[in-house]
């Protein structure tokens, strides 16, 4: 099926409300259901909870005319695959990832929504001044990945991709679970969407800086020993040895090794340590697990030590 919206208060077939700085609106039709609530936190700085579950698959033609601004969109369940009629840009979004990105102008876009596939996402917009503001205010050489996306306004569509981290899941349920109302919410969900855009910019300076320290590893190594990195985290309970990871990431173990010292400045056993470390930290600030059992899901790396 193919639907047709020109988003916005007038949308046709789109209940829309409006209470201080909080907007929201809800589409129900036979098709599926889909809803959006829009918080200004600030004047330049917007958080957008969207979620979708629809019946049968949809194509959702929207045009969005908007100024120039910074977007970071988290996916927390579900995914989807927007194109952009005229560009040859595609944009696949699936669960437990993030995305920064700059949009400007008039942004036609064709989403394909799959039935049975409930979706939910975390979206922060940020205009380019308050950016260009902080970074004036406190310059950081370092900082490569606000350098990077400052930069990018010279396109009107450009995007990167990352992980989810687990820090960043933790700040995604606060912001989903907030239990606050009016100003004390106001104040909190911007605390939240800050240390997310904090947390992307870090991800991102990361990774910016693993390419250039790895600038003497092959491309080809470098793709592969993230592919080893996605598959350690894909594994967490239930890693595999060395040797095998490197099997299934398509190159040798001392290579391996070395590239994950190059890249991300630890061994692979180090690496997988703190991220069950962060992991056990979320687990035990979300509730639900004791920390015996916390303790269980994050004490099957030995193997991994033993072999590698």
């Amino acid at each position: 099926m193919e639907f047709q919206q020109q988003m916005g208060p007038q949308a046709t077939g789109v209940s829309y409300r409006v209470e201080g700085n909080e907007s929201a609106w809800e589409l129900s039709q036979s098709f599926g259901t889909w809803s959006g609530q829009g918080i200004e936190l600030r004047d330049g700085l917007d958080l957008w909870l969207v979620e979708w579950d629809m019946q049968e698959d949809l194509l959702l033609t929207a045009e969005a005319p908007m100024g120039s601004l910074f977007g970071l969109s988290f996916c927390v369940t579900g995914g989807f695959l927007t194109k952009f009629p005229g560009r040859t840009a595609e944009h696949v979004s699936c669960a437990n990832e993030a995305y920064a990105g700059f949009f400007s102008g008039n942004v036609k876009s064709v989403t394909e929504m799959a039935a049975g596939k409930k979706t939910q996402l975390v979206q922060v917009r940020v205009n380019p001044h308050l950016f260009e503001t902080l970074a004036s205010a406190s310059p950081d050489p370092s900082q490569v990945a606000l350098t990077q996306l400052l930069a990018s306004t010279q396109t009107r569509l450009h995007w990167k991709t990352g992980q989810t981290t687990p820090a960043m899941t933790l700040v995604l349920h606060q912001i989903l679970q907030c239990p606050y109302h009016g100003l004390t919410k106001r104040f909190y969900l911007e605390s939240k969407t800050l240390e997310l855009i904090a947390l992307q910019l870090n991800q991102l300076s990361e990774h910016q800086l693993a390419l250039s320290t790895a600038s003497m590893l092959k491309t080809a190594d470098i793709t592969r020993i993230y592919l080893a990195r996605d598959i350690l985290i894909r594994n967490l309970e239930n890693p595999s040895s060395l040797l095998a990871l490197a099997k299934q990431a398509g190159i040798n173990s001392l290579k391996l090794k070395q590239g994950f010292r190059q890249i991300f400045n630890t061994t692979v056993f180090g690496y997988l340590h703190a991220y069950r470390m962060e992991e056990a930290r979320r687990l035990l600030e979300l509730g639900g697990l004791t920390v015996i059992q916390v303790a269980q899901r994050v004490s099957r790396s030995q193997r991994l030590k033993e072999t590698g």
